[in-house]
Protein backbone atom coordinates (compact mmCIF):
# COMPACT_ATOMS: atom_id res chain seq x y z
CA UNK A 1 0.00 0.00 0.00
CA UNK A 2 1.13 3.29 -1.16
CA UNK A 3 0.05 4.95 1.93
CA UNK A 4 -0.71 3.78 5.84
CA UNK A 5 -2.04 4.86 9.14
CA UNK A 6 -1.12 4.58 12.56
CA UNK A 7 -1.37 6.19 15.96
CA UNK A 8 1.90 8.52 16.30
CA UNK A 9 2.17 7.25 20.23
CA UNK A 10 0.21 5.31 22.76
CA UNK A 11 -2.04 8.99 24.10
CA UNK A 12 -3.57 9.08 20.10
CA UNK A 13 -3.30 12.78 19.99
CA UNK A 14 -2.08 12.45 16.24
CA UNK A 15 -2.58 9.85 13.52
CA UNK A 16 -0.23 9.60 10.94
CA UNK A 17 -0.62 8.95 7.33
CA UNK A 18 2.47 7.29 5.85
CA UNK A 19 3.79 7.75 2.52
CA UNK A 20 5.72 4.86 0.64
CA UNK A 21 7.22 4.20 -2.43
CA UNK A 22 5.04 5.99 -5.80
CA UNK A 23 1.87 7.36 -4.65
CA UNK A 24 -1.14 8.89 -5.94
CA UNK A 25 -3.94 11.12 -4.46
CA UNK A 26 -6.49 8.41 -4.63
CA UNK A 27 -4.12 6.23 -2.43
CA UNK A 28 -4.05 9.36 -0.07
CA UNK A 29 -8.03 9.14 0.41
CA UNK A 30 -8.00 5.64 0.37
CA UNK A 31 -5.82 5.77 3.60
CA UNK A 32 -7.76 8.56 5.58
CA UNK A 33 -11.17 6.40 4.64
CA UNK A 34 -10.18 3.62 6.36
CA UNK A 35 -9.00 5.39 9.43
CA UNK A 36 -12.32 6.67 10.34
CA UNK A 37 -12.71 3.11 12.80
CA UNK A 38 -9.32 3.43 14.15
CA UNK A 39 -10.46 7.77 14.57
CA UNK A 40 -13.90 6.57 16.46
CA UNK A 41 -11.49 5.16 18.90
CA UNK A 42 -10.02 7.78 19.93
CA UNK A 43 -10.89 9.55 23.16
CA UNK A 44 -9.74 13.08 22.48
CA UNK A 45 -9.20 15.46 19.27
CA UNK A 46 -6.93 13.96 16.56
CA UNK A 47 -4.36 16.24 14.84
CA UNK A 48 -2.99 14.94 11.08
CA UNK A 49 -0.32 14.18 10.18
CA UNK A 50 1.34 13.08 6.93
CA UNK A 51 4.62 11.64 6.45
CA UNK A 52 5.89 11.95 3.13
CA UNK A 53 9.67 11.13 4.00
CA UNK A 54 9.36 7.45 2.34
CA UNK A 55 7.97 8.98 -1.36
CA UNK A 56 9.89 8.38 -3.77
CA UNK A 57 8.54 11.16 -5.91
CA UNK A 58 10.12 13.54 -7.06
CA UNK A 59 7.40 16.38 -6.66
CA UNK A 60 3.44 15.98 -5.51
CA UNK A 61 1.14 14.39 -8.03
CA UNK A 62 -0.77 16.66 -10.28
CA UNK A 63 -3.57 18.66 -8.83
CA UNK A 64 -1.61 19.34 -5.05
CA UNK A 65 -3.10 22.81 -5.15
CA UNK A 66 -6.72 21.38 -4.74
CA UNK A 67 -5.57 18.17 -2.14
CA UNK A 68 -3.35 20.01 -0.16
CA UNK A 69 -5.73 21.95 1.50
CA UNK A 70 -7.61 17.92 2.29
CA UNK A 71 -4.92 17.33 4.60
CA UNK A 72 -6.65 19.63 7.31
CA UNK A 73 -9.91 19.06 6.37
CA UNK A 74 -12.45 17.24 9.13
CA UNK A 75 -13.17 14.75 7.64
CA UNK A 76 -14.13 12.38 11.17
CA UNK A 77 -15.94 13.97 14.05
CA UNK A 78 -12.73 13.52 15.92
CA UNK A 79 -10.12 14.77 13.44
CA UNK A 80 -9.12 18.84 15.06
CA UNK A 81 -8.67 20.12 11.36
CA UNK A 82 -4.97 20.38 12.12
CA UNK A 83 -2.27 18.72 10.16
CA UNK A 84 1.38 18.35 9.96
CA UNK A 85 3.53 17.27 6.80
CA UNK A 86 6.87 16.63 7.07
CA UNK A 87 9.08 15.17 4.08
CA UNK A 88 7.83 17.78 1.69
CA UNK A 89 9.78 16.92 -1.94
CA UNK A 90 12.20 19.80 -2.12
CA UNK A 91 10.47 21.30 -5.24
CA UNK A 92 6.87 21.85 -3.69
CA UNK A 93 8.47 23.16 -0.41
CA UNK A 94 9.79 25.93 -2.74
CA UNK A 95 6.57 27.10 -3.41
CA UNK A 96 5.31 27.14 0.10
CA UNK A 97 7.70 29.08 1.77
CA UNK A 98 5.72 30.40 4.70
CA UNK A 99 4.63 27.00 5.67
CA UNK A 100 1.30 27.33 6.71
CA UNK A 101 -1.89 26.27 4.26
CA UNK A 102 -5.42 27.56 5.83
CA UNK A 103 -8.30 24.96 4.75
CA UNK A 104 -11.94 25.38 4.98
CA UNK A 105 -11.75 24.08 8.80
CA UNK A 106 -8.30 23.27 9.26
CA UNK A 107 -4.66 24.51 8.98
CA UNK A 108 -1.85 22.40 7.22
CA UNK A 109 1.42 23.29 8.73
CA UNK A 110 5.00 22.10 6.84
CA UNK A 111 7.27 21.39 9.30
CA UNK A 112 11.41 20.16 7.83
CA UNK A 113 12.16 17.55 10.37
CA UNK A 114 10.98 15.45 13.27
CA UNK A 115 12.09 18.03 15.84
CA UNK A 116 9.82 20.56 14.58
CA UNK A 117 7.10 18.01 14.36
CA UNK A 118 7.30 17.50 18.05
CA UNK A 119 7.29 20.71 18.97
CA UNK A 120 4.24 21.38 16.94
CA UNK A 121 2.31 18.56 18.19
CA UNK A 122 3.26 19.15 21.64
CA UNK A 123 1.88 22.18 20.72
CA UNK A 124 -1.05 21.38 19.75
CA UNK A 125 -1.65 18.96 22.50
CA UNK A 126 -1.42 21.60 24.95
CA UNK A 127 -4.23 23.67 23.34
CA UNK A 128 -6.89 21.54 21.68
CA UNK A 129 -8.92 23.11 19.77
CA UNK A 130 -12.33 24.77 21.05
CA UNK A 131 -15.54 22.28 21.27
Amino acid sequence: MPFRFEWRDPTQRAICYIATGDWNWKDYHQAVRASAFTLMSAEQPVDSVIDLRGSTRAALPAGAAAHLRSFGRVSQARLTGRAAVIGLPAVDAESLRDGVLRAADGLVKFVEDEAELARLLAEWAANPPAT
